[in-house]
């Protein structure tokens, strides 16, 4: 299913709207255009005809007519409006504009005292039509008379058209004017919404604390729940780092008294600094990933500058060629006290591992960070990938000590939703990093390398 912003939708919804409202509209004013210009039609022509009727006369049978008639449009041939009187359904008379007609057309003749209006075709040409039949008497007998009068519907089509291009203009002016409205009014109506968007990107970057209140009243119980939010889980890790601080002095001082027994059986030393460790491995998982969901992002050069200057001190009898293959801009969405623990752990089993060459880098593919170490030791085998990136399986038990602190880093990708990954690396040892995902887009990283 296609995912369309608000802004989208109703735009959208507003335009098939417009386009089905303009239409309709054109439809409604064009007809109620051609009632109007057909009836003014009939109007003209009825007059017309009682004109006629009223200069009518019949003298020993025949029809009599004035040589001009009031309307000048009838003496002129051509001129496109035409008179014809028919007695007893026989041609009687007709009018000089119609002296190049060969004959008087066969029309409709409507009954004593009624009319007839319409449109018909006639020598190849449309006309409109008004016939009304009268009686008249003469020499003492009653004569049924029709007068006709038409006009040509070239003048009614030509307004029609220009009425149609006159009215598609302005509704097409009216709706790109309706369509730029639109979009302004939809721009100052979900402003607030993206206003919100961008206070919520800069609180997930760190540039700001907390949601102001400068909001419509419709986003006030968002963002008051946002910020109550914000404040109870900032609240909660506080408790969790208090607490878990106390219990680790609670727990590490009697074991420190323990290890400094001279009676203490030397069966006992080794089980004793197990505790201590899992005592240290567990507290270190309780915290890890214990951000929100609203997590700032961290720049990762700074921290991988540090842990690479530390390690340097510390395998320095070992003269191990140490760079850092990450960009200045380079962030991720994460805690630095995790970010500090998963290159910190990473870094430690990539030089134990090393014969000379360890490098760290943090690169962005697709919408995902990839975060890790590179080293050019003797690699991990495939049963050895899976048996630690196995669910469940123990990732601190592989040579000399190289996977103590995978398992702390697995925790800590999966608190992100993230993955830890094993691969052959392009040193020819192994390449561990994990993958989070970047919510928050911010740019790639560029890679440039720094020799340590």
């Amino acid at each position: 299913m296609i995912k369309l912003s608000l802004k989208l939708r109703t735009f959208l919804a507003a335009l098939v709207v417009l386009v089905v409202f303009v239409p309709l509209t054109a439809f409604t004013l064009e007809r109620a255009f051609t009632n109007s210009l057909s009836q003014s039609i009939r109007d003209q022509l009825e007059l017309q005809t009682l004109a006629l009727i009223s200069e009518f006369e019949m003298q020993n049978n025949e029809v009599r007519m004035p040589q001009r008639l009031f309307d000048n449009r009838m003496n002129l041939p051509g001129s496109g409006t035409y008179a014809f009187i028919s007695l007893n359904k026989l041609a009687a008379w007709q009018s000089a504009s119609a002296v190049n007609w060969s004959s008087q057309p066969d029309l409709h003749r409507p009954p004593v005292g009624q009319a007839f209006f319409g449109r018909q075709s006639l020598q190849g040409n449309t006309y409109f039509q008004y016939s009304y039949t009268a009686e008249f008497a003469d020499g003492g007998r009653i004569f049924p008379v029709t007068f006709h009068t038409l006009q040509e519907g070239r003048l009614f089509d030509q307004e029609l058209s220009a009425f149609r291009q006159t009215l598609w203009r302005w509704l097409g002016a009216v709706a790109a004017a309706l369509i730029l409205v639109l979009a302004l009014s939809l721009r100052a109506a979900l402003n607030p919404i993206s206003r919100l968007d961008k206070s919520i990107q800069a609180m997930e970057q760190g540039r700001i604390q907390r949601l102001d209140d400068a909001f419509p009243p419709e986003l006030h119980k968002l963002t008051d729940s946002l910020n109550h939010l914000l404040d109870s889980e900032q609240q909660q890790r506080q408790r969790y780092h208090n607490s878990l601080g106390d219990l680790a002095h609670s727990l590490k001082t009697p074991l420190a008294v323990l290890k400094g027994l001279n009676t203490l059986p030397e069966q006992a030393q080794e089980p004793v600094s197990q505790i201590e460790h899992i005592i240290n491995r567990q507290l270190k998982r309780a915290v890890a990933g214990a951000g929100s969901g609203l997590q700032s992002t961290q720049p990762i050069k700074p921290v991988a500058d540090a842990l690479l200057r530390a390690m340097d001190k510390i395998y320095q009898a070992r003269q191990l060629n140490l760079n850092s293959d990450i960009s200045d801009s380079a962030c991720v969405p994460m805690d630095k006290t995790d970010l500090n623990e998963v290159l910190g752990n990473l870094l430690d089993n990539g030089c134990k591992a090393a014969r000379s060459q360890v490098t760290v880098f943090a690169r962005r593919e697709a919408n995902l960070w990839q975060l890790g170490v590179e080293d050019d030791g003797p690699g991990i085998t495939e049963e050895q990938q899976q048996q630690l990136l196995a669910r469940g399986q123990r990732l601190d038990t592989y040579r000399d000590g190289q996977g103590l602190g995978l398992a702390l880093v697995a925790d800590i990708a999966h608190a992100y939703h993230g993955e830890l990954h094993i691969e052959p690396g392009s040193l020819g040892g192994a390449r561990v990093f994990i993958s989070v995902a970047d919510d928050t887009k911010t740019p790639g990283a560029s890679s440039e390398s720094s020799r340590r």
